[in-house]
């Protein structure tokens, strides 16, 4: 599933990226002024940036509640976690946090695991320790679950590409 909101982020991404310049060429055009014509393409862009994310977070908004209102809860027992620092040369690192939970699945009864990566910027090093923290191997954490799909209960997502 994660496949999937990757590559619809990227198409997504440059068909609104696409509008939003298209758009600003217009109102550019539409006002006559030089300055607009000039300047159409970099506010274009910060326009469409700024709307993008806000795209972005409604989706994962939307589905957390999709999932809320129709799967089911359940505790899950965390098995596994790991919190490590990725150094990633010429830009801010990354704090990742894999976790990795037991839970009878509320229909099927069957045991399942349950597998997440938490991604927090480097400057977010200290959410990044107490979420750690909160899912530390033998805890108990609140999970959701529909179908063939669950999520952990987690307050606020650390970036876009957690949403699902």
């Amino acid at each position: 599933m994660v496949l999937v909101w990757i590559v619809m982020v990227v198409v997504g991404s440059v068909a609104f990226m696409s509008v939003a310049l298209r758009l600003g060429h217009v109102v550019a055009v539409w006002t006559g002024l030089q300055v607009a014509r000039a300047l159409f393409l970099p506010v274009s862009l910060i326009l469409g940036m700024i709307g993008w994310l806000v795209v972005l977070i409604a989706a994962s908004q939307l589905r957390r509640s999709y999932l809320r209102k129709v799967g089911t809860s359940t505790t899950a027992v965390v098995v596994e976690s790991d919190l490590r620092y990725k150094n990633r040369p010429g830009r801010f690192g990354q704090w990742e946090l894999r976790v990795k939970a037991q839970l009878a699945h509320p229909t099927s009864g069957a045991d399942v695991h349950v597998v997440k990566r938490f991604l927090y910027h480097d400057f977010c090093k200290t959410r990044a320790q107490k979420l750690a923290e909160r899912l530390s191997v033998g805890s108990a954490s609140p999970v959701v679950v529909h179908k063939n799909s669950a999520q952990f209960e987690v307050s606020k997502r650390p970036v876009w590409i957690d949403a699902w």
